[in-house]
């Protein structure tokens, strides 16, 4: 499949996609890079990219300076995905034969693509010599214009790369960037709808879309396009973990438990477990559990059990994560600290809050900075009248783990207990200056500022999160 991510279609720059054999390869230097040699032959015809790429990474080794190799291996690099490698293998190519003007054109287009722009119109210049009418001067061009603020310039110099190559990649992705520049978010989005028709694979277009649907809140068009994306690379976990997300926002269970299969699997990692697990806790349906949770949990063993007894904390089933977890591991120590917190969040939840509290004390002596001990304490300690103890634990909770909203929620929440309500405010203005993307936090505070009569600070909550979003827009499409 062809991987059109970047503006490099390489059928443009004179590279072409599929890894040929190499010509004029006939006079060897050594016996071992006849071997290395034939290696690479055989792994290029039977199409095994990983396994081309460790054949031309040995030939390299062996015979360094014939930039024929080097551009085989940028170009396999670029077809598994790997972007940095493939510009230093270009560099090294170029390195070789400065006057290649497809090598140059490569090297340009991958530093633009990996936001380097400097680094891309010092390319550009030099390609510029060769060759002034190549296509990667001409989006450079328009890069820097659009940089500069020169919306109409920039505008006009991808104008004229899309009438030679109407569905280049990052021409399109750049020709959003200047609507959105110019508030026209819908032209935006019908543009890059029509690349994704136009070329399914292109991957630039489909997180375009996905970051033009987040910025609007729309879940189900961004559930849609992240899945698209998805079918092209099934076994980006990361992707595959934020898609989950986005299909419980869009309310679609049936394809977030799906895609979470694997993630949830007793070979998956158990952090990655646990942090499936919360988004299933946090944004699935209310009142709609993850399918056969209990199942996959008696299957389970060690921190993932744990990562599922938490996950039926959250969601308000304490007895199942009891039963499951089977009792606490005496002595605490640190190695079971986890699993020790989360029964006592369980016990809890039941009402039992002296045990609760004695095993929270516990896991705390063993491991001060245990999470779910501090966030579980912190709880129940403001529920008990001690807000004081509330604050303390909570405030250290936030200065062991900072980027959650959840975790400046239960500080906020701690300061409200003690009845202190300048530090609750305080409190949510600094989470949604650290944190603006969460909305949870910008929820809680514009509910502050209103209950308070602060009509101004709400206004001004609302312009400044306006201006983060779309600055979070323009950095996602790049």
């Amino acid at each position: 499949m062809k991987n059109r991510t970047l503006f490099l279609k390489l059928s443009l720059i004179g590279l072409a996609v599929a890894t040929p054999l190499l010509t004029g390869c006939n006079v060897y230097r050594s016996w071992q890079a006849r071997r290395a040699y034939n290696n690479y032959e055989a792994a290029a015809a039977s199409g095994d990219l990983v396994r081309t790429k460790f054949a031309l990474s040995a030939l390299v080794r062996v015979d360094e300076d014939v930039p024929d190799y080097w551009v085989e291996l940028g170009k396999t690099e670029l077809q598994l995905g790997q972007y940095g490698r493939a510009y230093d293998a270009f560099s090294r190519a170029h390195e070789l034969d400065r006057t290649n003007i497809p090598i140059l054109a490569a090297l340009t287009q991958l530093a633009l693509t990996s936001g380097h722009v400097d680094m891309a119109d010092e390319h550009a210049r030099s390609l510029a010599l060769l060759a002034p009418n190549n296509p990667a001067v001409t989006l450079v061009r328009s890069y820097k214009a659009f940089q500069s603020g020169d919306l109409d310039q920039a505008d006009a110099q991808v104008g004229k790369l899309l009438a030679d190559t109407p569905n280049d990649s990052n021409a399109k992705v750049l020709k959003a960037h200047i609507l959105i520049a110019r508030d026209r978010i819908d032209d935006a989005i019908a543009l890059l709808e029509n690349q994704h028709q136009t070329l399914p694979d292109d991957r630039s277009a489909l997180r375009g879309l996905a970051a033009l649907y987040r910025s609007r809140d729309d879940w189900r068009n961004l559930a849609r396009v992240q899945l698209d994306l998805h079918k092209l690379a099934p076994n980006d976990t990361i992707a595959s973990r934020s898609l989950v997300e986005d299909l419980l926002r869009a309310g679609d269970v049936a394809d977030a438990r799906r895609v979470s299969g694997p993630l949830v699997s007793p070979a998956a990692d158990a952090k990655l477990v646990d942090a499936v697990l919360v988004s299933w806790a946090t944004y699935a349906p209310r009142g709609r559990p993850m399918p056969d949770a209990l199942a996959l949990a008696q299957t389970s063993a060690g921190d993932r059990r744990v990562a599922f007894a938490n996950y039926f904390n959250r969601i308000g089933k304490p007895a199942a994560a009891a039963a499951l977890l089977g009792g606490a591991q005496l002595p605490v120590n640190p190695a079971n600290a986890r699993w020790n917190a989360v029964f006592a969040q369980s016990m809890a939840l039941q009402g039992r809050r002296a045990d609760a509290k004695q095993l929270f004390d516990r896991v705390l002596e063993a491991e001060p900075d245990q999470l779910d001990a501090l966030r579980g304490r912190s709880t129940l300690e403001a529920r008990t009248g001690m807000t004081r103890e509330a604050v303390v634990d909570a405030q250290r909770l936030v200065s062991a783990n900072p980027d959650t909203g959840e975790d400046r929620l239960l500080l906020a929440q701690a300061f409200l207990a003690a009845g202190n309500k300048r530090e609750v405010t305080r409190t949510l203005w600094q989470a949604f200056q650290d944190l603006p993307e969460d909305e949870r936090v910008l929820r809680a505070l514009k509910s502050v500022l209103v209950s308070a009569g602060d009509l101004d600070g709400a206004r001004r909550l609302n312009d400044e999160f306006g201006d983060q979003r779309k600055a979070k827009l323009v950095k996602d499409l790049v």
